[in-house]
């Protein structure tokens, strides 16, 4: 597999960053994932601004324009041969010291990478998966959680929790018992007849793709709902999904070990999943 490392491409067996790298030792950075069609991005300047911001909020360099990072994105995609694959540029505050706070202006890291879709991507979006709601919530406070920053230890031990269920996705719950968002999606479902998403007061990541369903729902005619989801309300939905940019829209067809609904995804979700498809050919077709 090939990177981009502060304006090199090489295989990421032999890419390096200090020691002392701020994203290492404190997790001082940010990053962001888009996915590739046919090795053109999509939706990259969303993603990008978001990046943006939370660079900002950290007192990050400013970063070179979006236009430079889809042509990076085009090339890498296009020599590691993955013309449909998710990018990911992750970006530190470099070699600034170790102290908590910086002590020494530094150059960043800038890191460019890809990987490959999930094998089974097209099967979980046509069957649907499991998911479970997990016994913690996310990692980050609601200010701090709405910024895609380096360090979610809630995510990779919520992902390790699914898995020993025999789920694909775990989804964080408040000591309340609100249901906010999974570990690497949003969450979405249907709740008489309504479709229904966590609000971004909850502290939830506010997701590019969850944006983009909201948009398409409303669109489409579909009443769509930002409002705090209770854990028996989320038992009761008659449909549960989950959205990324790498999956698109997925329903959630098992909960905690129990059938959603009729336990297939359902009219909702095919739907959005319908819409999404037809914005991604209009966006690409409209760039080509």
């Amino acid at each position: 597999m090939l990177v981009w490392l502060n304006g090199r491409v090489l295989p990421a067996a032999r890419a390096r960053v200090p020691a002392l790298d701020r994203g290492l030792l404190h997790g001082d950075g940010v990053y962001d994932t888009w996915r590739t069609y046919g090795g053109e991005p999509f939706a990259l300047a969303a993603h990008f601004r978001r990046l943006a911001a939370a660079a900002r909020v950290l007192g990050l360099p400013r970063l070179e324009p979006a236009a430079r990072w889809l042509e990076r994105s085009r090339e890498l995609v296009r020599r590691n041969r993955l013309p449909d694959a998710t990018v990911r540029l992750t970006v530190t505050r470099g070699d600034g010291g170790d102290a908590v706070a910086p002590t020494r202006d530094a150059p960043p890291t800038l890191l460019l990478t890809v990987r490959t879709l999930p094998p089974d991507l097209a099967r979980q979006q046509a069957e649907g998966i499991a998911a479970v709601v997990l016994p913690f919530p996310r990692d980050s406070a609601p200010w701090w959680g709405g910024l895609k920053l380096l360090g979610h230890a809630s995510a990779v031990a919520g992902k390790l929790h699914a898995a020993r269920a025999g789920a694909q996705e775990g989804l964080y719950a408040t000591p309340d018992g609100e249901v906010t968002e999974g570990t690497t999606s949003n969450l979405f479902l249907v709740d008489r007849g309504r479709l229904v998403t966590p609000p971004l007061a909850s502290g939830v990541l506010g997701g590019v793709t969850r944006d983009l369903v909201l948009r398409l729902a409303r669109r489409a005619g579909l009443e769509a709902r930002e409002e705090p989801v209770a854990a028996a309300r989320l038992a009761r939905a008659s449909e549960v999904m989950i959205t990324a940019s790498t999956i698109e829209v997925v329903a959630v067809v098992r909960l905690d070990g129990r059938p959603v609904g009729a336990g297939a995804p359902g009219p909702v979700a095919r739907r959005l999943q319908d819409l999404y498809r037809r914005e991604v050919e209009r966006a690409l077709r409209r760039r080509g």
